[in-house]
């Protein structure tokens, strides 16, 4: 490939991926080394800024390049941006995915006589633009949190049997995640699910001693087994905007600002959850005026 021209380099290594392309830059100067005149990038790195630019509008606006983050990193944060939403982490012992299906989860019988509260998070980080994504409740009538979280590596490694974000004596340690991306003060934030709790919204910084106790919202109704839970997370308005089975509930929560995953907790022995993403179209939709 040495002897091509760098437009028809540029224009086959665009439909490589972002881990191809960091391989292609390793095999030669030119591509991953030497810097074009008129842009001031590796022949690779321009290749990865054509992509972004190539991008969707909606796309780009949810991944605007950091100060200190190359064109390859962001060409990677598009891919994960486009991909399938899934449960990356399961943090408990008593969750497992249904039929190796990553996007959905089921919690099995307890051991022994423990009801211990298990919870799951999709990896994909959220820091800027729009976000849609469905939970589909599934199984037996039980009780479960969904809503966003601060990004937590590898908890799934720890070896925990349960984690509950709401549970106090796991703030500390939840803490110790913090970065300077978490900026503002709601580190957690959901809709509570359940018998009883009327799709109340739950939501905590991780320091303070206030009660924990879900707070009716304008438009907050009760989810059953079977409902379909859309979540439409705005952080350019830092908003977090509810709907029921497709019908518009209204915002939950505002104020949001920083990073956040999307996650869900349950404690019921034969819940399930479906995690699903919307596409640009679906948020177009589902757009509040």
């Amino acid at each position: 490939m040495d002897s091509l021209d760098n437009d028809i380099v540029i224009r086959f290594a665009s439909y490589l991926c972002s881990k191809d392309l960091v391989s292609l830059a390793l095999t030669s100067r030119r591509f991953g080394s030497t810097r074009l005149h008129d842009t001031g990038l590796s022949l690779i790195e321009d290749t990865a800024y054509q992509i972004i630019c190539n991008a969707e509008e909606d796309e780009r606006e949810a991944i605007p390049k950091l100060a200190d983050q190359s064109y390859i990193e962001l060409y990677s944060e598009l891919e994960q941006y486009r991909a399938p939403r899934k449960f990356d982490q399961l943090i408990g012992d008593r969750f497992s995915y249904v039929n190796n299906d990553k996007s959905r989860i089921k919690l099995l019988v307890p051991k022994g006589n423990r009801n211990l509260t298990n919870t799951a998070i999709c990896n994909h980080v959220m820091r800027a633009g729009r976000h849609y994504i469905t939970f589909t409740r599934e199984g037996i009538e039980g009780d479960g949190y969904f809503g966003i979280i601060r990004p937590l590596k590898n908890w799934d490694k720890k070896g925990l049997d349960c984690l509950n974000p709401l549970n106090r004596g796991c703030f500390p340690c939840l803490q110790e995640e913090r970065t300077e991306r978490w900026s503002g003060d709601v580190n957690y934030c959901s809709v509570a699910a359940g018998f009883g709790f009327m799709g109340g919204c739950l939501w905590h910084d991780w320091r303070s001693c206030d009660p924990i106790d879900p707070h009716e919202w304008e438009g907050s109704e009760g989810f059953v087994s079977g409902d379909e839970i859309g979540m439409l997370l705005d952080l350019d308005s830092g908003t977090l905007c509810v709907y029921r089975n497709g019908r518009r509930l209204g915002i939950m929560k505002d104020g949001l600002s920083g990073d956040y995953c999307w996650t869900t907790t349950i404690w019921s022995h034969g819940e399930g959850v479906r995690i699903e993403k919307g596409c640009g179209s679906i948020v177009s939709r589902y757009e509040w005026i």
